[in-house]
């Protein structure tokens, strides 16, 4: 199992590992991967210093360890190649069975409960670490494919379902429950034909008004740029499904001339601690 195999299975089924992109998944199964390493080593050789000193106060068990030992040693003697030895192991392996599974069966025990609450621990504290650091000046959602429309979404899941089916590549890009903007208000900032202030909504306003004068009017609309305010729900952050469903909500009945196609947020500035966005369109 390589470590993206690994990061997919560890997360499937733990709802906090969902706001993780793939690499930093990988990086909180490392860190679990090596704490559940060191706890089982641990935990192997204190139940290896017990039988040790069990054997003092049990003869029986000194004798049992031996004859074992003994038997071992013989079987892997006796053998000349490599496939002897190999006979010679799986000869030795009733008589090893019972200390064996006196050291596994606890270690293995302990592995399973504890893995996932360390990956949760983890989590935690990856995201925390996150939201704690200053929101960052990357540009946002450049890898997913979708293209505007009239169509309003209310439900994350549908709009996540939709955008999967969009096309293929999204089925890898598409992170719905990752961080898009680690701030609980952004300010977008897009390009629009309207007939006038009549169609914006509560949220809009036009950047420059002068762009709304008698005399920019162009076959009865005006090309203007529109800057929106968005808040997260959880009064936090953005997720990539809610920023991206709100964004295409606000859109909808606009007219994007022949750019419809989203490819993205490209940063701007940030004004008064809000975080700015230009919407990347094409074609």
């Amino acid at each position: 199992m390589d470590i993206h195999e690994r990061a997919t299975k560890w997360s499937k089924g733990i709802s906090e590992m969902d706001v993780l992109s793939l690499a930093e998944k990988e990086i909180v199964c490392n860190k679990v991967a090596k704490q559940l390493f060191v706890i089982c080593v641990t935990i192997a050789t204190l139940i290896l210093i017990a039988i040790i000193a069990s054997m003092f106060e049990y003869p029986w068990l000194l004798d049992y360890v031996t004859n074992t030992a003994d038997t071992v040693n013989q079987n892997l003697s006796t053998a000349h190649s490599q496939a002897g030895r190999a006979g010679g192991t799986m000869a030795s392996l009733p008589h090893m069975l019972p200390v064996l599974a006196v050291m596994l069966i606890p270690t293995m025990t302990v592995f399973y409960i504890i893995k996932k609450p360390l990956l949760k621990r983890e989590t935690k504290k990856l995201v925390e670490e996150k939201l704690a650091a200053t929101p960052s000046t990357d540009d946002v959602l450049t890898s997913v494919y979708w293209a505007f429309s009239n169509q309003e979404y209310v439900s994350n899941d549908t709009f996540t379902k939709d955008i999967i089916n969009y096309i293929e590549d999204n089925k890898a890009n598409w992170n719905p429950k990752g961080i898009a903007i680690n701030s609980r208000k952004v300010c977008i900032v897009y390009e629009a034909f309207i007939t006038g202030i009549e169609q914006l909504r509560s949220n809009e306003t036009v950047i420059d008004m002068s762009y709304l004068d008698e005399e920019c009017r162009i076959d009865g609309v005006f090309q203007t740029d529109i800057k929106v305010y968005l808040t997260a729900d959880n009064g936090k952050y953005f997720t990539n499904v809610e920023l991206l469903r709100k964004i295409h909500n606000q859109l909808a009945y606009k007219d994007l001339g022949n750019n419809e196609s989203f490819e993205g947020l490209e940063y701007v500035d940030t004004n008064g601690g809000t975080l700015v966005y230009r919407l990347m369109t094409g074609s």
